[in-house]
Order: C-alpha cells, then structure tokens, then sequence
C-alpha cells in the first residue's frame, strides 16, 4: 500500500484492489456477526434467569441489565450494517497514510486528514466512543502512528491501523444524513463523482 499512499488527490488504484484488503473487511464483519451473536445469546440467557431463577424483588434490576444487552446487540448490528457502504467506499477510493491525524479534546477525538481537492487544508471526522465513552491517546496510539484510510474525509472513509486492523467507517453527518444539508462548495467535479458512487449526497 505504501508506494501510493503519499500520492495527492485520488491519484493511484482503489483500496478494494490492494492485496488484504478484502479479507480485512471479511474479518471484519465476520466479528460484528460474532458480537452479535454474544449479545443475543447473553440476551436471551439472562431473559431465562430473570423468569425462571431469580425471585420477583430481583427483576426490576435485570430489566436495566437486559436493556444494556438489547442496546449493545442494537449497536453490533447496526456496526455490521456498515459494511456495504464500507465496501463501496474502497470500490472508490485509493488507501493513503496520514501520521499524527489523532487531535484528542476532553475525551472527544477526531482524525485530522487533508483535503483531497486542498491538501493544505484539513477536515476532521468524529471518532464514536459510544454512549457513556471517552477516548485517550493511548487508546488511538496506532492510528496517530499510521493512520491508513480510504475515501474523501468530507464525506466518509473507512480507516484502519498498520497491517489493515482495526477497520472503521466514519462519516459526515451531512454525508447520509438527509436532515441535513449536503455538501456544496470546495468540490472538484471528481470529488463529487465520488461522492455520489459511495451514496453520499452532494449538493448542486
């Protein structure tokens, strides 16, 4: 991946066609369907506790433990949904490296990546740490050391750690959002091309 990921612009071939890439993104959904399943099965056994052992005194606190579940099998499905849009934004755009991307404030973090049509300037993309998270540097060591992604920061990509771990999609909210309003200026005619094939709304 490294002889283009110091090329500006969209220059070089897309991610989907870099060796390891394709297993990457099968590992990955593979342990999105493996959480999953442990949260359902956790789910499902803690339900079977909760009406058959535990006396009636204890259910009001595993009703909280069984909503935690149901949210946390809410949230693996929701991450393996991601994974067609992943796989078009790899269709689309080529692998590129960015060193110290990681910008950390109160717990909150971002990745700081150039602009595919302005390369000195920066857009950053929020980095999800759930509901009740926070995220330190120590946490996004990896990705602050070489931080690979595919895609147009303005819009989404899907990032990863050196070897291809860690895979991610992270996204504007006015990329798919349709309560918000698209995109419209600093677009080169390519750039919106893109956009539009990874199903990202661009404005006129």
């Amino acid at each position: 991946m490294s002889t283009y990921s110091q090329q500006s612009g969209f220059d070089g071939p897309v991610a989907w066609g870099t060796p390891g890439t394709g297993s990457a993104l099968s590992r990955w959904a593979a342990g999105q369907l493996t959480k999953w399943l442990v949260w359902v099965a956790l789910w499902w056994g803690a339900l079977y506790v909760t009406v058959v052992l535990l006396p009636v005194g204890a259910v009001v606190p595993m009703v909280l433990v069984l909503t935690v579940l149901v949210y946390n099998a809410a949230m693996s499905l929701v991450k393996l949904a991601r994974v067609w849009r992943m796989r078009r934004i790899l269709g689309v755009y080529p692998w590129r490296q960015q060193r110290g991307a990681v910008r950390i404030t109160k717990g909150k973090a971002v990745f700081v990546l150039p602009d595919p049509d302005n390369p000195e300037k920066t857009v950053s993309l929020k980095v999800s740490a759930g509901v009740l998270g926070s995220w330190t540097r120590a946490a996004l060591k990896d990705y602050d050391e070489e931080l690979w992604y595919a895609g147009d920061p303005r819009f989404a990509c899907v990032v990863a750690k050196p070897g291809l771990r860690g895979l991610g999609c992270l996204a504007q909210p006015t990329a798919f959002n349709y309560r918000t309003s698209p995109r419209r200026k600093g677009l080169s005619p390519e750039a919106r091309e893109r956009a539009r094939a990874i199903g990202a709304r661009v404005g006129d």
